[in-house]
């Protein structure tokens, strides 16, 4: 009964307890390397950047706009459809994203233009190609040599505040999969730890799994303390978060699988932590995207690239989402195509890249020997 007892407390433990343990050093490992923390400092400090700089250019978040000129032109030449215009006569258009309707007066050569008693002018946000566009409509004849000028109260926009954090999502996750993936592997082999963990009762998929999680967990952690900073940002500036935020965080997430999924590939061939380091980082933040600018040229659509593909993450806060586009025609030979990925292609290419990559560094790394 002893030797039983004996026998079924030195068990070895199963794989998922040991990929739960493999997982949990592998992040105490980023602590003490104080990866983690650089990462976070950085996110900090590219928060404080973009949010601090535009007040202090002078250019904030609201204000008061007062006596702003505006050009007045007819409403039939508006090129607006006339179910917007509706009886309009002349239309003034506001060059700013978000104003608050109650706050606007109307002033008609120096002179408040009363819509009291008689509706002589509306405001109106009107639905055009590409978005909106906030406007004033006059229902009455007004001489076209007339000084139209506002005041109003406005505040910037949820999609113009978030897209100007999101578009620094995509360097955020090259980052990551740098700092936390590129060497995962190549290390084990390079620093000989591998002498002491491969003799283990350990296999080698259970200690990517833990390495590849631990990765994932931490670029995690990283991504969404971004995303929810800028909400709580957004909130107060902008009064509101856009609606595609969480989609934006959904195809970011996606892109990180991939991007790590990529960095343990290049981990799994290399044989020098600095190599894969440099090669992962410069083939996610250059090599990838000037593959990508060809095609602008070349007018060849990439799809299956992973760099193209993360570009949902900012296309994604776009009303109505963009489409493909082709300008310079009139001039032989200088064609640029505008390319946009299609959100449903660009996450099966981003799932693909992450398993594909997965299971080739699996495969690699199950077979690659120590070597000296």
């Amino acid at each position: 009964m002893m030797a039983e007892d004996t026998t079924r407390s030195h068990a070895a433990p199963s794989d998922f307890d040991q990929v739960r343990v493999v997982w949990r050093y592998e992040i105490l490992k980023y602590l003490r390397s104080k990866r983690l923390i650089a990462t976070l400092a950085i996110v900090g400090a590219i928060l404080a950047l973009i949010y601090l700089l535009p007040p202090v250019l002078g250019d904030g978040y609201s204000g008061t706009v007062e006596g702003e000129e505006l050009s007045l032109f007819p409403a039939e030449f508006s090129g607006i459809e006339p179910s917007e215009l509706g009886d309009a006569l002349y239309i003034a258009v506001i060059p700013r994203d978000t104003i608050e309707p109650g706050t606007i007066e109307v002033y008609l050569d120096d002179s408040l233009y009363s819509s009291e008693g008689g509706a002589v002018w509306v405001y109106k946000n009107l639905k055009v190609e590409g978005g909106t566009q906030n406007a004033v409509l006059f229902m009455e004849p007004i001489d076209p040599n007339s000084t139209i000028s506002v005041t109003y109260d406005w505040h910037v926009s949820a999609q113009s505040f978030d897209s100007n954090f999101i578009g620094f999502v995509s360097l955020l996750i090259v980052v990551c999969a740098t700092f936390f993936a590129a060497d995962s592997l190549v290390g084990e082999f390079q620093n000989r730890t591998g002498y002491l963990i491969f003799p283990n009762a350990l296999k080698r998929e259970t200690l990517l799994m833990g390495k590849f999680m631990a990765s994932v967990t931490v670029g995690i952690v990283v991504v969404v303390l971004f995303y929810l900073v800028v909400a709580a940002l957004s909130l107060v500036s902008a009064r509101g978060v856009d609606d595609d935020f969480p989609l934006s965080l959904g195809f970011a997430i996606l892109y990180l699988l991939a991007a790590t999924g990529i960095g343990y590939f290049i981990s799994s061939i290399m044989k020098g932590s600095t190599g894969a380091i440099v090669l992962t980082f410069f083939l996610l933040f250059m090599i990838l995207p000037i593959v990508d600018g060809v095609s602008m040229v070349s007018g060849t659509k990439i799809e299956a690239s992973a760099t193209f593909a993360a570009g949902t993450i900012s296309y994604i806060l776009i009303d109505p989402y963009p489409v493909d586009t082709v300008s310079g025609e009139e001039i032989p030979g200088m064609e640029l195509h505008s390319f946009y990925p299609t959100p449903a292609t660009a996450a099966i290419v981003l799932l693909a890249y992450a398993l594909v990559c997965y299971v080739l560094s699996a495969i690699i790394f199950k077979r690659k020997q120590l070597v000296g």
